[in-house]
């Protein structure tokens, strides 16, 4: 899994203020892809996001007990993510593209972060879906979906024919929609992010 904290040996336990308790595994666990996507996909570059959505568990820890509840320490997750993703930028002052970036991204507002997250956040649940998928479904949707591959390239890495890496997409695609799709309990723009997500893979 991206950005892994096992070296953290003794389960620590996530303190809200309003009294509830999270074992921080679990916390982790349903949000680290989430962040690692979003990271991502402000600075193009999988290893360093990583790095950063870790870095950025790990100073939640250091906060623990200052949330209200659980809502509140995932934005404070995103936020740090946002802001740890144009300090990499800013250090890296490759190109003039890399400028315009950090302007942008400097004058985000709430409003665009939350979007991103709510994004973000679908992406987390398509994930979920994706490890429950049969074997060769799961490595194609995986590959097509989250690592954003052609099935070209899928077709190469996994030594299998093109019809064969197209059917294995088609059904694991029909799969995951009418699973996603049903969720009810998931919020609106949760719900709605997610379908657009899929939409873009037909």
């Amino acid at each position: 899994m991206p950005g892994n904290l096992s070296y953290i040996k003794n389960e620590p336990i996530l303190l809200f203020l309003n009294g509830s308790q999270l074992p921080f595994s679990r916390f982790y666990h349903d949000n680290i892809v989430a962040l690692c996507y979003f990271t991502e996909k402000i600075i193009d570059d999988r290893a360093a996001a990583e790095d950063i959505a870790s870095e950025c568990f790990i100073k939640l820890l250091d906060h623990a007990g200052d949330f209200e509840n659980g809502l509140k320490a995932r934005s404070f997750l995103y936020v740090s993510a946002n802001n740890a993703a144009i300090d990499h930028l800013r250090m890296q002052k490759r190109h003039k593209a890399s400028h315009i970036a950090i302007s942008y991204l400097q004058h985000r507002t709430e409003a665009d972060i939350e979007r991103d997250f709510i994004r973000a956040e679908a992406l987390q649940s398509i994930y979920r879906e994706i490890e429950r998928l049969p074997g060769k479904s799961r490595q194609v949707i995986f590959m097509s979906l989250i690592e954003d591959r052609s099935l070209d390239e899928i077709s190469d890495t996994l030594g299998m024919a093109y019809k064969t890496v197209q059917h294995y997409k088609t059904q694991g695609l029909k799969s995951l929609r009418a699973t996603l799709l049903k969720k009810q309990h998931l919020p609106v723009a949760l719900l709605t992010a997610v379908a657009h997500l899929l939409s873009r893979h037909h």
